[in-house]
């Protein structure tokens, strides 16, 4: 009797194993093949200015008086990796030329996976040394009959990727065009602008 049991659970133990086997084949490529998606590619951060307000804006051929509030969205569109930032630095230009910049984080910074961070600059000046020209003070009193100014934000930082190892370059630029408050008070319409952000030439970026 015993040996007819023998004989006729032999086969299905030796089954049972194959499956288990088999299954665990199957979830080991799983496994790899979800950190290879999750982790093998990066999928660079994306920036946007969803809203931006200048209050004041005077132009010299040797500074910029000003006061501008920006909210700048970064999203990171992986879905599984995490994003830390070293540094992360808004610069405000007009006519190409750099006038005032501003730190959007003191330490670094964690982002999750599939997050938008929203940071918030709010800053100003009485004469921020700016090397204009005539050139630039000409594009300003053009800009002002119009009653719109064109101000460029660059956004730069290093970034790092979950489980990589290289500190990523992070440059982008956001065009923006802004205009003054009204004299009767009257609301001033932002619209949303997407920044365009400039590839790294890094390995591993």
């Amino acid at each position: 009797m015993c040996d007819l049991l023998s004989e006729c659970c032999g086969p299905y133990r030796r089954f049972v194993l194959g499956f288990c086997f088999g299954l665990a084949i199957i979830a080991a490529v799983a496994v790899i093949v979800v950190l290879l998606l999750g982790y093998g590619r990066i999928y660079h951060l994306r920036v946007a200015v969803d809203d931006a307000s200048l209050k004041r804006f005077a132009v010299t051929s040797t500074a910029v008086s000003y006061n501008l509030t920006v909210s700048l969205a970064v999203r990171n569109p992986n879905w599984a990796m995490s994003v830390t930032y070293r540094s992360l630095e808004a610069a405000y230009l007009f006519d190409g030329h750099r006038f005032d910049s501003i730190a959007a984080i003191s330490s670094e910074y964690v982002q999750s996976a599939r997050r938008t961070a929203v940071f918030r600059l709010s800053t100003g000046a009485d004469g921020a040394n700016a090397s204009l020209g005539n050139a630039g003070t000409q594009e300003y009193l053009k800009e002002k009959d119009k009653g719109v100014f064109d101000v460029e934000v660059d956004l730069s930082g290093e970034v790092q990727y979950q489980l990589h190892r290289t500190w990523c370059r992070l440059e982008a630029k956001c065009p923006l065009k802004l205009q003054l408050p009204t004299p009767d008070g009257g609301a001033v319409v932002f619209e949303k602008t997407t920044c365009e952000v400039l590839r790294s030439s890094q390995k591993g970026c």
